[in-house]
């Protein structure tokens, strides 16, 4: 992938999240955020697509991939995630949270 390339995917992807951000719309807004985790993690920014997740984890949407929330479960699960799974940060984003 050209650099030129990775970096209009981010700016778009970016861009929707500025467009919209979960802050005015709690149900569209955290989906572009979801989308901005992809796009940063095909591009190899694992530790910003890792960063956005961890602001996911923590906001109740409906994810237009999974029809429920990110959770800790599907990060695990999915292999859609597999570039991340040697990332520390990522491994203890998987880890479920006990009460």
């Amino acid at each position: 992938m050209a650099v030129k390339d990775k970096n209009s995917a981010l700016n778009e992807a970016q861009r929707a999240t500025t467009l919209l951000p979960s802050s005015k719309d709690r149900l569209a807004g955290p989906g572009f955020e979801e989308n901005l985790a992809l796009v940063e993690m095909i591009v190899g920014e694992n530790s910003r697509a890792i960063s956005t997740l961890t602001q996911l984890l923590q906001t109740p949407y409906i994810s237009w991939l999974y029809g429920t929330p990110v959770t800790p479960a599907l990060l695990r699960l999915d292999p859609f995630w597999d570039p991340l799974r040697t990332d520390p940060a990522f491994q203890k984003l998987c880890e479920e949270k006990q009460p």
